[in-house]
């Protein structure tokens, strides 16, 4: 039974979207769009009031749309194959626990890290960081990388129902701080950054080669990449510090586990496969291996090689929790682009923000600011960026403002701007479906993390680039 908090909570978010749908449409905007807009933000504030768990809130208010809408669209998102991505990848993680080999490879990369928590935390900012140049998919990488590390904090009896702050919640949410900082760091780190680089070059004459974004980022994003593991080690400290005595039980424990098995050998065999299907297969020209297509194919050699079976599938909660929110909420925010609404969004804030006599810096960052805000309509990077980047781009052609500048603060930010919500990035949903982490917190230290971020790039970036002849 409700007990009166939650029902005082769900009347809010319910009423948000009954109340919005009520409303005439804003000029400009067709009344189902408008009716679209109601079921997303009575989506986001679900999420942000949480009177219940993310799929039931979910179900709820699609529930209740469907009654009014025509269904094809709200559930447009359980077809997408990202929402089918992060499902998959999600199963596959329960191989590395069900074998055992996740525990093998954090006690050996265990015994091999420093003796603090605080150095464990630039391990795994290290390992990031070489993967990153390479594999064009911050959510692969943290497919590979998440998992070893989860098993690190599970050794150490860190789990999310039990202990999540002892170690499990710092690398929980530093997975995702890193996967956004080397994912800033390299042109090649995040498939979204050439999506941003063609639209530069093709609306503002701008070329963003890989040696120039890396030239510009180098000190400014490289000094984000360094003060992410300390930033979140103070934020959201852990209880375990100190690693030695941890270190000589991992070392005991690996020898318990005996020799490896024929599970663990598979299933290692299977994994190297999907990191360089990850890294090399968009490259290849022969046969169709996206980001998506390799998480299919590692959970499908999983399921014929027999590491899991059918109850491992639909026993890992986490990942059904995650499709069944995740789906709907991409449907809508897809169906809203389709419908033009940020196409509106755009005429709109043309009309309002008139930039045209204001200072140039000033107007780089008022844009920089509203492409952050506009961030909680979007759960997905690349949709952002090619949905929002082109109206930026338009408003700032008309004003003082360096377009070289604004081009790569916006660049770079597209990448640290989904700290500001869980849904933001792949990356992010992977590491939040382990549920160490509250949504509070992930907000609250991503948040804080953009605001560091804004002002390494503000007090050093600016100046870093004047020195070497950007602006």
């Amino acid at each position: 039974m409700l007990n009166r908090k939650t029902i005082i909570k769900l009347a809010v978010v319910l009423a948000i979207p009954v109340i919005l749908w009520n409303i005439p449409a804003p000029s400009g905007l067709e009344a189902d769009t408008w009716h679209l807009v109601a079921v997303y933000l009575g989506l986001l504030s679900g999420l942000i009031i949480k009177p219940m768990s993310e799929p039931v809130i979910t179900l709820i208010i699609i529930g209740l749309g469907v009654m009014f809408m025509e269904p094809t669209t709200l559930l447009s998102g359980y077809g997408d194959s990202m929402a089918w991505f992060l499902a998959t990848v999600t199963i596959v993680c329960t191989a590395f626990v069900k074998t055992g080999l996740g525990r093998r490879m954090a006690y050996i990369l265990l015994g091999r890290s420093g003796n603090s928590t605080l150095g464990l935390g630039y391990l795994m900012m290290l390992t990031d960081l070489i993967l990153s140049p390479a594999t064009g998919s911050n959510s692969s990488r943290t497919t590979i990388i998440y998992p070893i590390f989860r098993n690190i904090a599970e050794g150490v009896d860190s789990y999310p129902d039990k202990n999540p702050r002892k170690l499990g919640g710092y690398l929980t949410i530093l997975s995702y701080i890193v996967s956004q900082s080397t994912s800033a760091l390299f042109l090649t780190g995040m498939a979204t950054n050439a999506i941003t680089a063609s639209l530069a070059l093709e609306m503002l004459d701008i070329p963003l080669t890989w040696g120039t974004w890396f030239m510009a980022a180098v000190v400014p994003a490289g000094l984000v990449l360094l003060a992410g593991p300390f930033v979140v080690y103070k934020l959201y400290k852990p209880e375990l510090t100190e690693l030695t005595d941890v270190k000589i039980q991992a070392k005991e424990n690996l020898q318990k586990m005996g020799k490896v098995t024929s599970a663990e050998k598979k299933l290692f065999v299977i994994f190297i496969l999907a990191v360089l299907g990850w890294m090399f297969g968009p490259k290849l020209t022969f046969v169709a291996l996206g980001t998506q297509n390799v998480g299919f194919v590692f959970l499908a050699l999983v399921l014929v090689t027999g590491i899991l079976n059918w109850n491992d599938v639909i026993g890992a909660k986490g990942a059904w929790n995650i499709f069944v929110w995740y789906g709907a909420f991409y449907g809508v925010a897809t169906g809203l682009a389709n419908a033009g609404f940020y196409t509106w969004l755009a005429d709109l804030l043309n009309k309002i923000l008139d930039l045209s006599s204001v200072n140039g810096l000033v107007v780089t960052y008022v844009l920089l600011f509203v492409s952050l805000v506009v961030r909680y309509f979007f759960v997905s990077n690349s949709a952002f960026v090619a949905s929002f980047f082109p109206v930026i781009f338009a408003i700032a052609m008309g004003t003082q403002a360096d377009l070289m500048v604004l081009t790569l603060l916006l660049a770079f930010f597209a990448s640290y701007g989904s700290w500001l919500t869980h849904y933001g990035n792949g990356a992010g949903l992977i590491a939040f479906a382990s549920n160490y982490v509250s949504q509070k917190e992930f907000w609250k230290i991503g948040t804080i993390m953009v605001g560091v971020a804004l002002i390494i790039f503000t007090v050093i970036g600016l100046p870093y680039w004047k020195l070497i002849g950007i602006w």
